[in-house]
């Protein structure tokens, strides 16, 4: 048997950037059933959107976004900063005007915003435009995640890929260790940060109000301007960002039930590498294209054309996907990041992220070391904890992600 002060189950950017933040003086292990950084994370768009997604926590945005600035230029990672906008029709001014209170973004008019002809379209329905320019931009994920990774090496962490998890062993009310295909690993903390694998891990042990969903991504071969925004739409809720490589991703929220998401992987392409080699269309076809396929269709070749200049049904679309395994969220859309009081001892949890953890990275790793060291906590923790919920139980109606929901004040 090993032993380990923590043991890390998950290796997407919750499971790294726990590990990134404990390995100075704890020893720790990465344990994951697949390849390193190869779950959800991989997926990930690269949009780093932190305050327009957790708009009602200033500190959890300020701290990870800060982090990215930093590492750019570390390894072969690269963050660009870019603002974000999203256009605001005659019915969401309201909102939008409440939106504008916080941080970061102002609510401006077409004459006011220098961008306006070269996001929009003339016939866009927009009246005003809300814009975020600090603390928003983008990165590729895999250049994100290897850079991670290696920063973790650097530290001493040690990762056992390729190796599944069966169970997380409690012993007089504390959580000692996990059961591995291969082998017992004693431990004296364990953290749980393994997506959607999460809640049936911890099913005997501690449940939680977690459930599976997937986002539809497509990218599309669109000649823009040079600095062109990165954006969203209320109505649509969608969002979209420009690559590196002269393509503008695309993506917009859906929700399966369990037993879709169970057929298996629904596409065989990775979702979020630039430069990937092209081809052709997948992911939306056969027994889910009825699921999947017509709303992707529409937003591409009916609403999106209408709402961005530079975008028409003509564009060809290098590839359109869906993510061969699920992401999670939670009754309210935010993610649970805790060691709970009805849990074992020494067990954390970091799951639920809804789409929303990696540009939350450095945050979730501070909020975990937080809760196994008894350390104070750069931000407020209360918004993530387990007991926010009245249910454990996963058959709650989704919940949009929260820059999707009306803004509260």
């Amino acid at each position: 048997m090993s032993e380990f002060d923590v043991v890390i189950v998950g290796s997407g950017v919750a499971g790294l950037s726990s590990a990134w933040h404990l390995a100075p003086d704890h020893d720790v292990l990465v344990v994951d059933g697949d390849r390193i950084g190869n779950g959800t994370s991989s997926r990930a768009s690269g949009v780093i959107t932190t305050p327009v997604d957790y708009p009602e926590q200033p500190e959890w945005a300020r701290h990870a976004v800060e982090f990215f600035e930093e590492m750019d230029g570390t390894g072969v990672f690269e963050y660009t900063e870019r603002e974000f906008v999203r256009g605001v029709r005659t019915g969401e001014i309201e909102r939008a005007e409440t939106v504008a209170e916080r941080e970061w973004v102002t609510l401006r008019e077409p004459g006011e915003y220098d961008r306006w002809n070269e996001t929009f379209d003339d016939d866009s329905p927009y009246e005003k435009v809300l814009v975020w320019d600090e603390y928003t931009g983008y990165f590729d994920i895999d250049e994100w995640l290897s850079t991670l990774q290696r920063l973790c090496v650097e530290r001493g962490v040690e990762f056992r890929p390729d190796t599944l998890v069966e169970s997380v062993c409690v012993e007089n009310g504390a959580a000692v260790g996990v059961e591995t295909e291969y082998q017992r690993v004693d431990a004296e903390s364990v953290v749980v940060a393994a997506g959607s694998g999460t809640r049936p891990l911890l099913a005997d042990v501690l449940p939680l109000p977690i459930r599976k969903f997937v986002w539809n991504v497509a990218y599309l071969d669109v000649e823009l301007p040079d600095e062109y925004p990165m954006g969203g739409d209320w109505q649509e809720q969608c969002y979209w960002r420009p690559t590196r490589d002269d393509h503008l991703i695309v993506g917009i929220e859906h929700y399966y039930g369990d037993e879709a998401l169970d057929r298996g992987p629904h596409s065989s392409t990775r979702n979020g590498a630039e430069g990937a080699q092209e081809a052709e269309p997948s992911g939306v076809r056969g027994e889910d294209h009825e699921q999947i396929g017509p709303r992707l269709e529409r937003l591409l070749n009916e609403d999106l054309p209408e709402l961005l200049a530079h975008v028409d049904p003509a564009d060809d679309v290098v590839r359109w996907e869906v993510c061969p395994m699920a992401d999670c969220t939670t009754p309210d859309a935010r993610p649970i990041v805790d060691a709970p009081d009805e849990g074992p001892d020494g067990l954390a949890v970091a799951a639920g992220f809804h789409g929303a953890g990696v540009m939350a990275t450095k945050s979730i790793g501070a909020a975990v070391r937080s809760f196994l060291t008894d350390e104070a906590c750069p931000f407020p923790r209360d918004p993530h904890r387990l007991d926010r919920f009245d249910t454990r139980d996963t058959d709650f109606d989704f919940a949009p992600m929260a820059s999707w929901q009306a803004q509260r004040s």
